[in-house]
């Protein structure tokens, strides 16, 4: 590599001296302890120039090229995900519960075991993804489920069903933590609302077309002497496996190693390799560590204990409680209300669309005024009036009013997700604590699929209102946690300016020099709200 200060000096576009106003560190103290304290950190990585400068074009064009060629592939590994991970329910239109002679009760607890593994099995993966790298580890998993998901083709009773789901489970934690990490490695902080926003918006495109697939799939009955499902558990299972496979050779390691195998001559420049780590670093310098190693256990403490990470936690399970047994099982409520079972799966499609629609909005919005809490609360606003509409719909309504109601209510249930999981990512550093945390809140988003699927018990099909009411009260808790976050964080802002307000630069100094406050809890870390 040339030298990168030659580079950097040979380049010098414009003068970028508010750098200082770029990083996490922006409190009341003298810039030039920043602009010291980022420069001691920052070159402890051999990418990062700290008096880099580079033009707004050039970062919208490195940015592009991550969006096009990083953050597009991981939108393909994920839906495959969302298909392994939602062909349940297309697969119980189709008969699943009478060819293996159990009923929804038996597939609720399938699910509650999907979960256990899931979430027991989270934080051990995010653990060791560092050491091993996300770009190694995820593809890893993905082969594994995908031929755990293809393996249910052998399915013969409810024990063989209750194992397979525990394989799946086992073998999709730690994929979507560790996406969102692998993702801070390309994005600043402003940045990733929309980034996971487009991430997750996958779910609803794969959800939309899981309809069409499992249509045609489903009509594969008898074919080879194989039930319908089984052939969508296996074709689906072995397709991800494929994707699996080729995202060994195309997920770059980070910014700096883009060339090789399937990326062939790289996707970034001398110089942007140089733009990419030093603006990321301006942003967040506990991104400077390029160490490998498994996450400390301190970090892990630090994440369990913080008083910041916990509302978020809860904000997932109490906002999410709804969509396992409103999405989930949606296609299942329309064939119960007598709409044909096949056809049940394309019809659930406007919804998703829909869903696509509001979370894209609300993360670009969330993005473009950076401002996390007031998107948060009015998007589950949203979703709890479509579920309030649900419970309060008259018994003897029409089939199609509650299709109507359905639709607006499965295009809200993750339009909020996206902007709580890039608060969490740009608020907690370091980067192990980072990765724990996103872990937790993950577990929360699908350990609350196990009391969700139990609000929804078969004897209370199809209209289900007494459970449409607790999800109603999990929506308002949600909003309120939003809103309760929101001064929380401001509050221990204040506090902070409230205390380094008359601090010197040799106040800072002997702070930065005794202090062991790290990451977010040290005095000059800001979070946003």
């Amino acid at each position: 590599m040339a030298e990168k200060h030659e580079v950097a000096h040979t380049k010098d576009l414009e003068k970028a001296d508010n750098r200082s106003l770029s990083i996490a560190s922006t409190l009341s103290a003298p810039v030039d302890f920043h602009d010291e304290h980022l420069r001691s950190i920052g070159e402890k990585n051999s990418y990062y120039v700290h008096d880099l400068t580079w033009t707004e074009a050039e970062e919208k064009e490195l940015v592009r090229i991550f969006d096009l060629k990083v953050l597009s592939w991981i939108g393909v590994m994920f839906f495959f995900l969302q298909l392994d991970r939602g062909n349940m329910s297309n697969a119980l239109t189709d008969d699943l519960m009478l060819d293996l002679n159990i009923n929804l009760n038996t597939v609720t607890l399938g699910t509650t075991i999907f979960i256990l593994f899931f979430c027991a099995f989270e934080i051990p993966s995010n653990m060791v993804i560092r050491r091993v790298g996300p770009h190694r580890w995820i593809p890893f998993l993905m082969c594994l489920w995908g031929l755990a998901t293809a393996a249910q083709v052998f399915l013969k009773d409810k024990v063989s069903f209750f194992i397979c789901r525990a394989l799946v489970g086992l073998f999709e934690a730690g994929y979507i933590p560790g996406i969102a990490i692998y993702l801070t490695t390309y994005y600043k902080r402003k940045e990733m609302a929309l980034r996971l926003s487009i991430f997750w918006s996958t779910l609803s495109i794969a959800n939309s077309f899981a309809g069409l697939i499992s249509y045609g799939i489903l009509h594969m009955r008898g074919i080879a002497g194989l039930a319908g499902w089984r052939w969508l558990f296996l074709i689906e299972g072995l397709l991800t496996t494929v994707i699996g496979v080729l995202s060994f050779f195309i997920l770059p390691e980070g910014p700096t190693a883009t060339k090789g195998m399937l990326r062939f001559s790289g996707y970034l420049t001398e110089r942007q390799e140089l733009i990419a780590i030093t603006r990321l670093v301006r942003d967040d310098p506990s991104k400077a560590d390029q160490s490998k190693k498994v996450v400390p256990k301190a970090d892990i403490m630090r994440a369990l204990k913080s008083t910041k990470v916990w509302p978020h936690v809860l904000i997932g399970f109490f906002g999410l409680l709804p969509a396992t047994p409103i999405g989930g099982f949606a296609p299942l409520i329309l064939k119960m209300l007598g709409f044909n079972g096949l056809k049940a799966n394309l019809m659930t499609i406007p919804g998703h669309i829909l869903s696509l629609i509001i979370m894209l909005t609300v993360s670009y919005s969330s993005d473009r005024l950076n401002e996390r809490a007031f998107h948060g609360a009015i998007a589950t606003a949203y979703y709890a009036c479509c579920v309030l509409s649900l419970a309060l719909l008259p018994l003897g309504a029409s089939k199609y009013s509650l299709y109507v109601l359905l639709i607006f209510t499965i295009g809200g249930q993750t339009c909020w997700h996206p902007v709580n999981a890039a608060w969490i990512a740009g608020n907690t550093a370091p980067v192990g604590k980072r990765t724990i945390a996103l872990a937790m809140y993950i577990i929360s988003v699908n350990i609350t699929a196990i009391a969700g699927t139990n609000v929804f018990r078969a004897e209370y099909a199809p209209r289900f209102i007494g459970g449409m009411w607790i999800l109603f009260g999990s929506l308002i808790i949600t909003i309120l946690l939003f809103i309760f976050q929101r001064y929380h964080l401001r509050g221990i802002n204040k506090k902070r300016a409230k205390i380094t307000a008359n601090w010197t630069l040799e106040d800072w100094k002997h702070y930065n020099e005794t202090t062991d406050h790290i990451g977010d809890d040290r005095l000059d870390y800001v979070y946003c709200y």
